[in-house]
């Protein structure tokens, strides 16, 4: 269950990054129950020479690989269930019976001169809700329902983070600048006291 929330924070970080104009990837947050079927598209420009689609955080592997000449190598474990349509440019990759080992982010790799990577998809896969323990829903998919709850709204108050972090920022910044001001008009002060003539 821990790898889920550092899946979360990775994909949090990874949203957050600007995705390059070259490699657009979408959706990139696809929720499925075991033996579902999703669909990641892949959308590029240029020329290339192949599309990759690669796992990228629990498990580093190409899933498949497809050339401008056709050629298409699949990892075994995706061997019989997946399943492509469209352009080079315009892929849409279609996984078929996907299991609770199949939850990881998901990149696509456009290989031009040099790589260029999309901002991924992030796919998460749970237990068959209807699968039930004494009438009630198991532990894991309380767990997955809450950590999909917590993402959203760590999405939500991550402006409101961003925001309050350039405020303290602004503050420190002005704090300085008023410090430095302060003990100079102190200093002033002190020069300036009038003292009583003594010799009145």
């Amino acid at each position: 269950m821990f790898h889920f929330l550092i899946l979360l924070l990775f994909f949090l970080l990874l949203s957050e990054t600007p995705a390059k104009n070259e490699v657009k990837q979408f959706p990139s947050l696809i929720m499925a129950q075991e033996g579902d079927t999703i669909n990641i598209t892949c959308n590029t420009t240029g020329q290339l020479v192949g599309l990759y689609l690669k796992r990228s955080f629990i498990e580093f592997k190409n899933v498949m690989y497809l050339s401008k000449e056709g050629e298409l190598i699949k990892d075994t474990n995706y061997e019989n269930r997946t399943f492509f349509s469209g352009s080079l440019n315009n892929l849409v990759i279609t996984i078929t019976n996907v299991g609770l080992s199949d939850t990881d982010v998901y990149i696509c790799q456009a290989t031009v001169l040099n790589n260029l990577e999309g901002n991924g998809t992030m796919v998460m896969v749970t237990e068959k809700i209807w699968k039930k323990e004494n009438g009630n829903m198991k532990k894991s998919q309380v767990w997955v329902i809450l950590i999909v709850i917590s993402f959203f709204i760590g999405l939500a108050l991550w402006p409101l983070f961003v925001i309050i972090k350039k405020q303290v920022h602004n503050s420190r910044t002005q704090n300085t600048t008023c410090s430095i001001y302060e003990e100079m008009s102190c200093s002033v002060q002190h020069n300036t006291t009038c003292q009583e003539n003594q010799y009145n």
